[in-house]
Order: C-alpha cells, then sequence, then structure tokens
C-alpha cells in the first residue's frame, strides 16, 4: 500500500479541531500517516481512491449540524468503504444514533440514567413557550436545537410572571418577548428542540466532562464559565482544565459509558458531560460520541487516542 504503517483519512467539511495538526505530528512520528479528505459531497462526483486507506475518521466533521445531509452523505459513503474492506473509526450505527441528542438521550434516561429534565419538541412544533415552562415547573431553561454544536442556536429563557426573557449564548436579547412563541416555532420548522432546565450550578461549578478511549476512562476536564456567563465553552470566554475526578465521578462515567456498550459495542471514544444540580447530584447533560473535542492537550491523551484510532478493530491494519 505504499504505507506501511498504513494510512487514515480524516473527513472533514472545511473546518478541523484545533487539536487535530498535533495529533497528526504525533501520528507521524509513529510512522501513521493521515490525510484530510472533504466530506463526498451526494451531489457532485468523488473522485476519491478510498482503497488507499486503511480507516476513514469522521471526528473532524465538525459544523456537521450546518449540513443536513450529513447522515445521508457518511451512509453512502460507508457502504462504498465497506465494499472496499476499508473501516470506519467511528462505527455507523453510532454516528447515526449519537448525531441527534433526542435519539440517544432518551434511550438513557429510560436505563434510568439521570439526566438535567428535558422536554423534546418535534420538528413543526406550535405553541406557548411560556405555557411550557409553567407545565414543566421551571423558571428557568434552555433552548437548543437536537442537532447542533458550539452552543449554535442555543438560549436561556427566563420567566418573570407573564413575561419572558430570551439571552443568546453570548449574552446578547436574543428576541422579544411578545414574539417567543412565533419564533420558537420558526426554531422547530429545522428540526427537533430541545427544553431543559436551567441549572444555576453552571455558573458556579461548570460542567464536568469525563473522556472514554477505547472503552476505558481517560481523563477528565472541568469546563468553567465566564463571569457573568452561563455557557462553559471557551467560545464564549469558559476555561478548560485538566480535573483529577473523584472516586464517585468516575463512577458516575462509567455507568453512563457502561449503557452506551450495551448498545453500541465499545466505542472508539466518548465524552461523557454533566452539570450539577441544586444537591450536587451529577446530571447528565450530553453524550459527545460522533465529532467531540476530546481535550486531548489537557489530558495529554494523544498517544492513547492514537492507539484507539489505529486499534486492532480494523482487519486491515497491522501494527
Amino acid at each position: 500500500m505504499g504505507h506501511p504503517a498504513g494510512l487514515i483519512a480524516l473527513l472533514h467539511l472545511g473546518r478541523i479541531h484545533d487539536e487535530t495538526p498535533a495529533l497528526r505530528r504525533f501520528l507521524a512520528q509513529r510512522g501513521i500517516a493521515s490525510e484530510l479528505v472533504p466530506l463526498p459531497s451526494l451531489v457532485h462526483g468523488d473522485t476519491t481512491d478510498w482503497g488507499r486507506f486503511d480507516r476513514v475518521s469522521v471526528r473532524d466533521c465538525r459544523d456537521s449540524h450546518g449540513h443536513p445531509d450529513f447522515l445521508a452523505r457518511i451512509s453512502a459513503l460507508s457502504e462504498q468503504l465497506e465494499g472496499l474492506g476499508v473501516p470506519l473509526a467511528n462505527p455507523l450505527p453510532v454516528i447515526l444514533a449519537g448525531h441527534a441528542k433526542s435519539d440517544y438521550l432518551p434511550q438513557l434516561e429510560r436505563e434510568g440514567v439521570a439526566l438535567i429534565p428535558s422536554r423534546w419538541l418535534p420538528r413543526g412544533w406550535r405553541g406557548s413557550l411560556a405555557g411550557l415552562l409553567e407545565v414543566c415547573g421551571w423558571s428557568e431553561a434552555v433552548l437548543k436545537p437536537a442537532i447542533g454544536a458550539r452552543s449554535w442556536h442555543t438560549y436561556r429563557v427566563r420567566r418573570a410572571g407573564p413575561r419572558l426573557a430570551i439571552t443568546a449564548a453570548d449574552g446578547s436579547t436574543a428576541v422579544a418577548a411578545a414574539d417567543a412563541d412565533g419564533w420558537l416555532e420558526r426554531l422547530a420548522q429545522d428540526g427537533e428542540v430541545c427544553l431543559q432546565r436551567f441549572l444555576p450550578e453552571i455558573c458556579r461549578a461548570g460542567e464536568f466532562s469525563a473522556v472514554f478511549l477505547g472503552g476505558r476512562f481517560s481523563h477528565a476536564v472541568a469546563k468553567s464559565v465566564a463571569a457573568g456567563g452561563w455557557i462553559a465553552h471557551e467560545g464564549f470566554g469558559g476555561r478548560n482544565r485538566l480535573r483529577q475526578a473523584s472516586a464517585a465521578e468516575r463512577r458516575w462515567a462509567a455507568a453512563v459509558e457502561e449503557r452506551l456498550r450495551r448498545r453500541f459495542g465499545v466505542l472508539p471514544y466518548a465524552r461523557i458531560d454533566g452539570i450539577r444540580d441544586g444537591d450536587g447530584e451529577l446530571l447528565l447533560l450530553e453524550c459527545e460520541l460522533v465529532i467531540p473535542r476530546l481535550f486531548l492537550s489537557e489530558g495529554e491523551a494523544f498517544g492513547r487516542y492514537a492507539d484507539v484510532l489505529v486499534g486492532p478493530t480494523s482487519t486491515r491494519m497491522a501494527w
């Protein structure tokens, strides 16, 4: 094949993870070649010689939420790769089920995982946002699409008597309260929307993220919120730092990972995010299974991730 240590295709949609260049250097030092390859379009012809590759990864397909045909494109490519005997590092069933929070999160809740209380609004939903909050018994909530990233279309909703205040992730006022229902209906036209109870502890303790690589706990990260903010993301002034997870935190994350394993088998990677409630108990926010940032720098985990990326699940790779 010309690459005795193997050749990995890193699919992308025009923007890769910040940690990918360092990962590629790390792989190269191990004699493992990688190429950044655009995800093929369903409309334009694909001239890529996929048979050159030993494995294909989708983790760099950032901004997939902006591509409604993403899953169709991945499915078509998966079929082509299967015919060539080239495996996806990320199994297709995981990609299909993990892309939308509305698929895997309700399933985990049915299996006994404590989620942040959530209400799922189907595509095309119409109704009263204030009425929803009243029915749920929440004075504050977070609205976000079932498919999204980097706090895209994520809003904080506060109820003060009959009035609503809706704030975007950047702190700006998203919409006039009088137009709240029409605004939410327009959001729901594009897909499912999640209404989730706002947990004030996010402002003090931030988020807890546990990273699993190859089914094993690798490291944990504390994601903080900027002063005056409510989003635990560096794009909004937050910070990420390595955290020595307590035994209780590791048990919590392992219990979630075990349920994912029952459904999907051992995953190449998973990031499990939680926020504490008023009693200090971790509640599951989401599981990032497809295109997550894995905080490889913070966790000094480039080697562990490389081992997973080129691991023994492929019959074509022999390192």
